[in-house]
C-alpha cells in the first residue's frame, strides 16, 4: 500500500470516520464524546439493532454472576451507556460504571435512572480514583482496553488490583492478533486512510496479557483463545498451570521469574508425593507396625505410672 492510496477509500459510516486528534487524555475524551453523539450504541458494541444491543449485555452479565455475591459490589470500566450494568442491577447490592466520556455517562444516567443501585461515574481515562481500596467483589471490562494505549491499560490493571477485595475477580477481554479474524481487523486499520485519521485500536497476544496482568499482581486463572481473562486478587501473582502448559507460555516467557517459581512449585509437589508414597510403604512394613505398637504400649505404661506417683 502507498500513502497516496488514502485518497481512494474511506470508511462508509460517520462513526468509522472519526479520528483521534492526539494521544493525550483530552483527545481520547473528545473522541468518545463525539462517538456517543454519532452512534452511542454501535460505538459500544457491534450490534445490528437496539434489541440485540440490549440482549448482548445479558451474556456478559451472566459470565460474572457466579463470582458476584448478592450483597456484593460490582464495577465496570468503560461502561458506556450501561449495556451490561442494567442486567447486573438485580444480581447484587451495588453496581458502578465508569467511563471517560461525559456524553456516555449522561445518556447512561437517563437510560438507567429507574435502577437506584446503579451509579455512573465520569472517569479521567487513566485510573479509578473515585473508589477506595478493596471496594469491589468483581470488576469487568469488555472491549475497552483495545482502545487505550498499553501503558494506560497496565495502570488500569494496577488500579483494579487496588480496588478489588481479596480474592476478588477481574474479567476482561482484548482482541487476539494471532487469530485470523482479529488479524484481518488489524490489517483494516493498517490502511493508509488511518495514517491521516488515526483510530484508537490495539491488538494483543496471550503472552502480553499474561505479562501485564501478573506484573500488576494478579493470579490468572482462566485465559481463552479469544483472550477473555479471569484474574483473581491474591497475595502472590501467578498463572494457573493449565494455562502455562496448554498455551506454552512457559516457553514463550522462558527465564521469567514467574515460571521459574512455577517449575519449582511443580518439583516440590512431585517430591512431596514421592515422600508420601515412601512413608506409606514404610508404615505398611510388618516390622515397623510392630515397633509402633510397642512404642504406643510403652507410652501408655509410662503415663499410668506417672498418674500412680
Amino acid at each position: 500500500m502507498k500513502l497516496s492510496d488514502a485518497d481512494h477509500w474511506e470508511p462508509e459510516t460517520a462513526l468509522a470516520r472519526l479520528a483521534l486528534a492526539g494521544q493525550d487524555l483530552a483527545s481520547h475524551r473528545a473522541f468518545w464524546d463525539r462517538a456517543a453523539e454519532v452512534d452511542a450504541i454501535r460505538s459500544i458494541a457491534d450490534q445490528e439493532s437496539d434489541q440485540s444491543f440490549e440482549s448482548s449485555g445479558v451474556v456478559d452479565a451472566e459470565a460474572v454472576r457466579p463470582f458476584l455475591p448478592a450483597d456484593g459490589a460490582f464495577l465496570e470500566i468503560g461502561c458506556g451507556i450501561g449495556r451490561v450494568l442494567q442486567h447486573l442491577a438485580s444480581m447484587c447490592r451495588e453496581v458502578h460504571g465508569l467511563d471517560i466520556s461525559a456524553e456516555m455517562i449522561k445518556r447512561g444516567e437517563e437510560r438507567l435512572r429507574h435502577l437506584p443501585n446503579v451509579h455512573l461515574w465520569h472517569g479521567n481515562g487513566y485510573d479509578l480514583e473515585p473508589f477506595g481500596d478493596e471496594r469491589f467483589d468483581v470488576v469487568y471490562c469488555g472491549f475497552v482496553f483495545q482502545h487505550l494505549p498499553k501503558t494506560t491499560v497496565y495502570n488500569y490493571l494496577l488500579e483494579t488490583y487496588r480496588v478489588l477485595k481479596p480474592e476478588g475477580v477481574f474479567r476482561f477481554q482484548v482482541p487476539n492478533i494471532l487469530q485470523n479474524d482479529q488479524f484481518h481487523a488489524f490489517t483494516h486499520f493498517a490502511q493508509p486512510y488511518f495514517v491521516h485519521h488515526p483510530y484508537p485500536m490495539h491488538f494483543y497476544t496471550s503472552v502480553e496479557i499474561v505479562q501485564l496482568t501478573t506484573k500488576a499482581g494478579f493470579w490468572v486463572e482462566e485465559l481463552t483463545s479469544d483472550i477473555v481473562v479471569r484474574a483473581r486478587k491474591r497475595e502472590q501473582a501467578g498463572v494457573a498451570s493449565a494455562i502455562a502448559e496448554g498455551g506454552n507460555l512457559s516457553l514463550l516467557l522462558e527465564g521469567d521469574n514467574l515460571f521459574r517459581l512455577q517449575e519449582r512449585d511443580r518439583q516440590l509437589r512431585e517430591r512431596n508425593r514421592l515422600l508420601e508414597e515412601r512413608l506409606e510403604r514404610i508404615l505398611r512394613n510388618p516390622v515397623m507396625r510392630t515397633g509402633i505398637l510397642l512404642r504406643n504400649g510403652l507410652r501408655r505404661v509410662r503415663g499410668a505410672s506417672r498418674r500412680v506417683q
